[in-house]
């Protein structure tokens, strides 16, 4: 999966592998020129939510719910996701990169990557984030998140991370 280079997100080389990942700090300094990291901290997306509370019944909000976004698996193991906002169709929105998942001054993440979900179910997910760079084992953090989930809310052609 991933969002290309269309997509505005870039991961070009991944940090080593660790349990947890901070900004990389070419990306934070971007952030800090580009008003995204301010007073010292990432605002938090104000779209950023557990993917667990979207879930309804069988599905990822209904069956017609479709999208791919950025999401993070925290250091408690949530998953969260949020609206990609400043870049693409409404470039002149705040950007809320995925830092502003979690907010804060040195937010820390398990695992950050996009999101698909198809006709309400989870379809795949990746590690691709420019800003947190993950290794590619850290979609082992991913598979344990998302694994707690209803199997009933992914679908019939589910992907796991590209490995």
């Amino acid at each position: 999966m991933g969002s290309g280079s269309g997509g505005g997100y870039s991961s070009s080389s991944s940090q080593p592998y660790a349990p947890s990942y901070h900004v990389e700090s070419s990306m934070k300094q971007y952030d800090i020129d580009n008003g995204t990291y301010h007073n010292g901290r990432y605002d938090k997306n104000p779209t950023a939510v557990d993917l667990s509370k979207k879930i309804n019944g069988d599905y990822i909000g209904d069956k017609s719910t479709n999208f791919k976004m950025p999401y993070v698996v925290d250091m408690n193991d949530n998953i969260i996701i949020g609206k990609r906002n400043g870049f693409g169709r409404n470039p002149d929105a705040p950007k809320t990169p995925h830092p502003t998942l979690i907010g804060g001054k040195d937010p820390q993440v398990k695992v950050a990557g996009i999101l698909e979900v198809r006709k309400g179910k989870i379809y795949a997910y990746d590690n691709k984030s420019g800003h947190f760079r993950p290794n590619i084992k850290s979609l082992d953090a991913a598979d344990n998140a998302f694994s707690r989930l209803p199997n009933s809310v992914f679908h019939k052609d589910f992907k796991k991370g590209k490995r």
